[in-house]
């Protein structure tokens, strides 16, 4: 047997036609640095983990780093000039879109849109998640 065909059976273990209808995929360990101020102090995990990681996801813009994939981030960046009221709807669809990426939430609910000032909108809501509920504020300048 060559090298290339062990890989094979390695990668097609018939693992899910044996468990049938039973088989479902394994949320991976959440296991990550934890980062304060911008420095990383230790590792972290479960909850901790999951708070840092929607906050990352709510901070980074979607299509702008190429190191992440397309499904990672937000669009907010893309209402600038928009009308307050098409803000409202779209905003709500963008952060369900940008946190359900991640495999360990279940759900979000934006409870509040609000202008903070001119050019802002502050967002606050829920994320639940597999280790319990994460509270979600945002406050996004859309000024361009």
């Amino acid at each position: 047997m060559n090298e290339d065909e062990s890989v094979e059976e390695v990668e097609d273990d018939g693992l899910q036609d044996d468990l049938g209808d039973d088989y479902e995929e394994v949320t991976m360990p959440s296991k990550t640095y934890k980062v304060k101020d911008g420095r990383i102090i230790t590792f972290t995990d479960g909850y901790d983990a999951m708070l840092q990681a929607i906050d990352k996801a709510l901070q980074t813009e979607r299509f702008v780093w190429l190191i992440y994939n397309e499904d990672y981030g937000n669009d907010i960046q893309d209402l600038v000039g928009k009308d307050f009221d098409y803000i409202k709807v779209e905003v709500a669809r963008m952060i369900d879109e940008c946190l359900l990426a991640d495999d360990r939430v279940l759900s979000t609910d934006i409870d509040n849109i609000t202008k903070s000032d001119k050019d802002s909108v502050l967002i606050e809501g829920t994320c639940d998640t597999i280790f319990g509920p994460v509270g979600i504020r945002k406050e996004e300048n859309l000024s361009g």
